[in-house]
Formats: structure tokens, sequence, C-alpha cells
């Protein structure tokens, strides 16, 4: 009884796909697509494997080929992509989105090829200050345009998955310019409180307030932990959802100037602290990614926060937060793939042994080969006998087509009524017809009789 209890809730519940825990929770904030050339070998430095990129995408900066190809670099690179929302600067403020902002993004990345199969998009930007949702904070119109949103994308692909807004933690309750995050969450609750199924995941700017200046020790609302207080206010309001969290803004600046413990505040005292804080987040199941802010901004206002000086070159105190050991996480990919064509010898006698040709286009996300040989088991009639189809140590990338040998042979059986089909798992199936009856010549094309004219045509000229 118990068992089929726990069927008849696996049935009940399986549609709604969770984001799986992460093994590897270090990546970086990129500023730019490009960057990523430079951050691959940090993200997956030290071991580390399939580390994770948040990225800002606008609705002015739509080029397909650019966002097309920073994703085919995240698959290469073994990189996870956080693609965060955001529309366009109007009068030193973002543009507050409107539907129409929102279909543009949706339909534009659901056309791209991500390089895994869970692709986190986040609802905009700390939408508690009024710069960030066109001037003035709304917090009923952020939580409609959310909602929207995560319909939006849910309809066009279930394996986006919708991440809240970061807030900013240490905002004071100022309206209409700012408002603070306890009162946010209070509100979207009180107005619209399904907005909280909407989401998969929190997003969390756990950052060491007030000024940047606090320590990895620190707890509470304005620490590197301000997630934990999060999670812990949203379920004393009601949310009965337990989120995982994906930090996507901290850190400490660099030179500051500012005393912290008796000491000035460094580059070198940011990078301590980073990997004291790293240990920490490591060490929580429920951190999925922390992707500290910025990778590479030297100019103002955040030239405190980069990791790359004006010339572009890593600042030496962040080394150790490279050397750190990392591990690796094995998100899943889809694998899919189309037969554009097959090959067959123009006669074929039974018991003969002949060599076909098929030719496969990859179509999925995975790069076949990458993780060694890849085959395609036989699926045919009973009479057919076929070699696999294996790629062996070839890499093919998605969108790239490769053309294989493979052999096969007919065997007579006089007792077999069947059709005669040769196929491989998740392929289309190739009928073989008799020339007539029980006849043991046999022709792969239903168009045979028009090629056996032409043939006996050319013979005559």
């Amino acid at each position: 009884m118990i068992i089929m209890i726990f069927i008849f809730l696996l049935l009940l519940f399986g549609s709604h796909q969770p984001i799986l825990a992460s093994g590897n929770v270090f990546g970086l904030h990129l500023t730019q697509p490009q960057d990523i050339y430079t951050a691959k070998t940090i993200i997956n430095s030290s071991a580390g494997d399939w580390g994770w990129a948040t990225i800002v995408i606008r609705t002015d900066q739509l080029n397909r080929q650019t966002w097309q190809e920073f994703f085919d670099n995240c698959r290469k690179f073994h990189i996870q992509p956080i693609i965060r929302l955001a529309t366009i600067m109007e009068k030193d403020c973002w543009k507050k989105p409107e539907p129409s902002d929102v279909d543009n993004l949706a339909t534009f990345l659901n056309s791209l090829n991500w390089p895994v199969k869970d692709q986190p998009v986040i609802l905009f930007n700390e939408v508690n200050h009024a710069k960030e949702w066109g001037g003035v904070v709304d917090i009923k119109n952020y939580t409609d345009i959310a909602i929207y949103t995560s319909k939006k994308f849910k309809k066009l692909n279930p394996n986006f998955k919708i991440i809240s807004a970061g807030l900013d933690l240490a905002a004071p309750e100022n309206p209409p310019i700012s408002k603070s995050a306890p009162n946010v969450y209070q509100e979207i609750f009180l107005y619209r409180p399904e907005f909280f199924e909407y989401i998969d995941a929190l997003a969390s700017h756990s950052y060491p307030n007030h000024g940047y200046v606090g320590t990895p020790k620190d707890t509470g609302q304005h620490s590197i932990k301000g997630y934990k207080w999060e999670t812990d206010f949203l379920q004393k309001i009601g949310v009965k959802k337990n989120y995982p969290i994906f930090i996507t803004e901290t850190g400490w600046p660099h030179r500051q100037g500012i005393r912290v413990d008796n000491k000035y505040f460094t580059a070198q005292t940011s990078a301590n602290f980073l990997v004291d804080a790293i240990s920490i987040w490591n060490s929580d199941p429920n951190i999925i990614a922390v992707t500290p802010f910025i990778y590479n901004y030297p100019n103002e206002p955040f030239d405190h926060f980069s990791w790359l000086d004006k010339d572009e070159k890593l600042m030496s105190e962040y080394q150790k937060i490279i050397d750190l050991p990392k591990s690796s996480n094995q998100p899943e990919q889809i694998t899919k793939f189309y037969s554009q064509a097959i090959r067959l010898p123009f006669l074929i006698f039974t018991d003969t042994e002949y060599t076909g040709k098929i030719t496969l286009q990859n179509t999925g996300q995975s790069i076949w080969g990458e993780k060694g040989s890849f085959c395609l088991s036989p699926q045919t009639t009973p009479n057919v006998q076929v070699d696999a189809i294996c790629i062996g140590s070839n890499f093919i990338y998605p969108n790239q087509s490769i053309t294989l040998n493979f052999m096969f042979k007919i065997k007579s059986d006089k007792e077999y009524q069947g059709k005669t089909q040769i196929g491989w798992e998740n392929t289309d199936t190739y009928q073989i017809t008799p020339f007539y009856g029980k006849s043991t010549i046999y022709h792969a094309d239903l168009k045979i009789k028009d090629k056996i004219t032409n043939f006996f045509k050319k013979l005559l000229k």
C-alpha cells in the first residue's frame, strides 16, 4: 500500500521538475559575452567543471549570432549560463518592462540552442530601487510582469527555470525611491501570493553590508548569509516552497581605504574574505551557484569590484580564489539527432553482407564523442542483421553532421512473414522491399522501377 501511495504521488507531482542540487557552486558575474574567453579558466579552475556565469541580456542587444556564439562557448568550455533579463536605459533608469519586451526576450532566448537542459532566467534586477523599474518602485507592477514572464517562458519551454529578481537587502524603506526587502516580499505575498508558485528559485544579492565592509562571520539580512534571512522570512509570512538559491551578486570592494578590524580594506582583504565566504556557501546544500560581482568592469561605478584592472589583467590577489579546489557538476544535456540521409546498395541479395552509409545531424545540446564513443543500437526486424552506429573519437558539435559506414545483411528466413526494415534507436526505420513475393533480391527505394528504367536507358545510349 505504501508503494502504491508513493507511485500515485510521483505521478501527481512529477511534472514539476526541480532544479537539482549543485556540486560546484563557483562562477563569475560577466559583463559581456566575450568575457567568457578569459573567464573560462577561472570558472573551472582547480579541477572545477561546469561552473557558472551570470550575464545580463538587454532588449536592444538581441543579436542571434552573438548570443548563440556565447552559448556555444559555454557548451565548449563547460559553463552553465544564468541569464538576467533587462530592458534599456532611459533617463538614468532601466525602462519598466512591457509584455512586448517579455515576449521578445522569451522568443529570442527560446530560439537559441542552450548548452544544458536547465535554462535559468532571472526576472530583472533589484526592483526595490526606483532606478531599476522606470523611476518609481512599483512592486505590484513587478509582480504582474513577473507572473506574465514566468507563464510566457514556461509555455515556450518547460526547461526554463524562473528565478526571482535579486533584491538590495540593504535598501531602506523610502518610497517611491526605494523599498526595504521585507516590505517587498510582504507586499508581493499580500497582493498575489501565487507569485511564489511561478518561480523555481531565488536570486540573492548577499553582500557584506552595510557599506560592503562586513566579514564572512556576520549573519542576518545584511550579510553574506542574507539568503538565509530571505528564505526564513518567506517561511514566516506563509510561503511554503523551499527554494534553491542562486547568489548572483556578492563580494567585497577593493582599494576602498576603509579600515576593517583595524586594517585597511584592500584587494588582499577582499580576496581573503571571499575565500572564507566560498567555503561557507559551498557547505550549504541549498545554494546552487555563486557568481561574485563583477569579473570585468574596471571603470566607474564598479571599478572597486572588478577582478580585472584597466589593462584587463587579473588582480593578483584573486589568484588564491582560483587556486581553491573545486568540484565537478554534471548537468543534464539533451541529446538529439536527425537522420538526414541513408544510402543502401541498388540491389540487395539475401545472405550477403553489404556496406551502407547514414548521415546524422546533431540537433541536441551535447557534443558527440566528448564523453567517449557515441553509439546507437540497432532496432531492426528479425530478418535483418546490422551493426551499431558509433561516432568513435570524433567530436560532433550541434548543427554538425557526420556520415558513417555500417555493415548489414538480410537473412534468408522462409518462415518470416513481416516487413523488412533497418534502423537504430531513435531514428526513422527504412523499409527494404523484395522485388516480388518471396524474392531473394531486395531494393530500398519505392521508385526502383523508374531507376531500373533509367539505368537501362543509359546503357542503350
